[in-house]
């Protein structure tokens, strides 16, 4: 039984006795003043009174106690573990040595699909599951909680190796709950003392990481001392401005020039060492500091364009939290305003996952963009619903395929469905881009499809700022 489980139900006893205490006082009294005392009670009003407030002391009582028992209740009620206060509370109380959480990836594609209840029980498996794999094999008095949607935690006082371990082994083997296929992905933290609750946020990025698309290694395991003083450092660098621009080069596919650069992004942090998005997104996010981020990043892309070719187009990625913000928009343009950089030259990129709730609000904002000259591209096109929908909605001047279609496009069915997708973007007036493209060959391939730009290897490899300048501006 998990020791949530256990520490309610005695729980209940203990509200139980608390109940029960008053009233047997109350029938004692009531036994002594009835069938014991020589001369029994009268029923006068005054009797009758004072028994109606008695009895109706007592029911309240009860009732009181009652919903105080369900308002303290310690159990989340989908899963059975703790609720978050409470798992808090426990750490605080117990300091584990380590915190662990499992995160059910596609549990919003399975609500969509067989709803909340199916979904509710498929959370309340993962929580048995891990009784099973990993509190009966490495601490049978570690406790399980959840912290919101999809994310169940654990605090083990057991050393970090061996709860990954049991971890992995439960990931390796629980691939369907209930008859439904999970996608499971699971984070280690260690060195929890000091503020498990910054901890426990800590976890929530490494959990973020891997959802991430981004290139780099994947942590799955972390400290939390280490962690903190990575958090400082990449606040430190991002609040210093040290913002970094990598270009990679597009291919024009009907002049054969290069006349449009991709950026990357990374921070800068002591002794010169890269702080890669995947590692610093999470933290910015979490601190509120996105907007800043992209006021910095849209700062360093007119800088750099000022000083080269005007006939050099960026584009880059800003985050449509962002975008949709007055107070941001603002700061774009009047940015660009004392830039004097042709509005033209800037791709904007989009990319979301799930349409936008608001669409129509949010398409105002992208028009006030358009507005101004800018062009705004979809980033991963076809990698999700949301793609098309947003094609269809509105006017973008750009797509960039997946990389997916660029791996795939051996294959005959693949192939045809870009080769559709090119057709229709040529028929809007819609450039179009691929990325991912290592091989010579491809370059023809997508040249006759009738594609406007390809990067990767084989077009060429990827610039720093100074080579850029360097190569547009050698004064």
């Amino acid at each position: 039984m998990l020791r949530s489980l256990q520490e309610e139900r005695s729980r209940h006893f203990r509200m139980a006795l608390r109940i029960a205490l008053p009233i047997l006082v109350f029938f004692f009294a009531l036994a002594y003043g009835v069938f014991f005392r020589e001369a029994p009670i009268s029923l006068t009003l005054q009797n009758v009174v004072i028994l109606g407030g008695t009895v109706f002391a007592v029911v309240y009582f009860v009732f009181f106690a009652l919903e105080l028992s369900r308002k303290e209740t310690l159990l989340d009620r989908v899963t059975e573990g703790y609720h978050y206060d409470a798992f808090l509370d426990h750490l605080k109380k117990h300091h584990p040595q380590t915190l662990a959480a499992v995160q059910v990836s596609n549990l919003g594609e399975i609500n969509e699909s067989f709803g909340v209840a199916k979904a509710d029980a498929i959370l309340r498996g993962v929580v048995r599951e891990l009784d099973r794999y990993v509190l009966e094999t490495v601490d049978r008095d570690g406790f399980i909680g959840r912290r919101m949607g999809s994310e169940i935690l654990l605090g083990l006082d057991a050393p970090t190796p061996k709860v990954e371990a049991a971890l992995e082994e439960m990931l390796e083997q629980v691939n369907r709950i209930g008859g439904v296929d999970v996608e499971l992905r699971s984070a280690v933290i260690a060195n929890t003392v000091d503020d498990p609750q910054k901890a426990i946020e800590q976890l929530h990025d490494l959990l973020h990481m891997q959802r991430s698309e981004l290139p780099g290694p994947v942590p799955a395991s972390a400290d939390a001392l280490e962690m903190s003083k990575e958090e400082y450092r990449i606040l430190h660098a991002l609040e210093s401005g040290a913002i970094r621009l990598s270009f990679r080069p597009l291919l024009n596919l009907h002049t054969d020039r290069i006349d449009l650069y991709e950026l990357s992004v990374y921070l800068e942090g002591e002794e010169g060492r890269r702080i890669l998005p995947k590692e610093f997104l999470p933290v910015i996010n979490r601190k509120e500091k996105g907007e800043l981020y992209d006021r910095l990043v849209f700062e360093k892309v007119l800088e750099v364009a000022a000083l080269i070719d005007p006939e050099i187009r960026f584009s880059f990625n800003l985050s449509p939290y962002s975008l949709r913000s007055d107070a941001f928009l603002q700061t774009m343009f009047d940015a660009l305003d004392r830039s004097r950089v042709d509005p033209r030259r800037l791709i904007v990129e989009i990319y979301e996952r799930r349409k936008y709730h608001s669409v129509e609000r949010y398409f105002s904002y992208l028009r006030r963009l358009k507005g101004r000259g800018i062009l705004l591209g979809l980033d991963n096109f076809g990698s999700s619903n949301a793609s098309m929908e947003y094609l269809r909605s509105f006017p973008f001047d750009m797509i960039q395929f997946d990389r997916s279609f660029t791996k795939r496009i051996d294959n005959e069915m693949d192939r045809a469905m870009m080769r559709s997708l090119v057709a229709m973007a040529i028929e809007r007036r819609i450039l179009t881009a691929v990325k991912w493209v290592d091989r010579e060959e491809l370059l023809e391939t997508f040249r006759a499809m009738g594609v406007d730009y390809a990067q990767g290897y084989a077009v060429a490899s990827v610039l720093t700022e100074s080579e850029l300048i360097r190569r547009y501006n050698p004064a």
